[in-house]
């Protein structure tokens, strides 16, 4: 693919992005609980990210994509250390959430009320998602995402949920460590990673 023009998405992506991240994950363990109870799983899971990039990462976050043709393949939403989720943006995406889930929003919220409450309480950028569509794995568009997410969070330190053994080993040549199982309800295990920030030493 040569260089990678790595770029900041915007509110004119989301369609793209929805799409590229319900391809991505459509058959990760975890958010497949999300929707569980849909009668159509894809469109439930897309109208999900739809929800979260209009109301969330778009606006206050940084999503950053690769694109190819005009096409998106590759995309990591970030929330910064300056930017914690609050309350009314979680309020703010439940008309949204209730449309996508239906039936299934109560199980999903139990769900990231456990991944809320197993976030390391130090200041922190967090990466919510890295997606890169089939037909670019293998090019290096991940690991170039996250250089570039890792580059921008300089000195702080980077929290994620790791679902998969695949994912995993990315993130463990890039720098993070496993902090262990994310205690859940769901069958299928997530794990908490760290990318330790730079400490300045202790001056006497």
């Amino acid at each position: 693919m040569g260089s990678m023009d790595i770029r900041t998405a915007r509110r004119r992506d989301i369609p793209d992005l929805a799409h590229l991240l319900t391809e991505g994950f459509v058959n990760d363990p975890v958010l497949a609980e999300y929707v569980a109870r849909s009668r159509d799983p894809e469109r439930a899971m897309e109208l999900f990210f739809t929800t979260e990039l209009d109301k969330l990462y778009i606006s206050r976050g940084e999503v950053d994509v690769v694109k190819e043709g005009g096409r998106v393949t590759g995309a990591a939403l970030w929330m910064g250390p300056d930017a914690p989720i609050r309350r009314r943006d979680s309020l703010r995406m439940v008309p949204g959430l209730v449309r996508a889930l239906g039936a299934s929003l109560p199980r999903a919220l139990r769900l990231d009320h456990h991944d809320s409450a197993a976030v390391p309480g130090f200041p922190h950028w967090y990466l919510h998602a890295l997606v890169v569509s089939p037909a670019a794995r293998g090019q290096g568009v991940g690991g170039a995402l996250l250089d570039h997410g890792i580059t921008r969070a300089a000195d702080s330190a980077i929290y994620l949920e790791s679902t998969t053994a695949g994912s995993r080993r990315l993130y463990e040549s890039k720098g993070f460590v496993p902090l262990g199982i994310i205690p859940s309800p769901s069958p299928a295990p997530e794990v908490g990673m760290w990318r330790p920030g730079r400490v300045d030493p202790v001056r006497s």
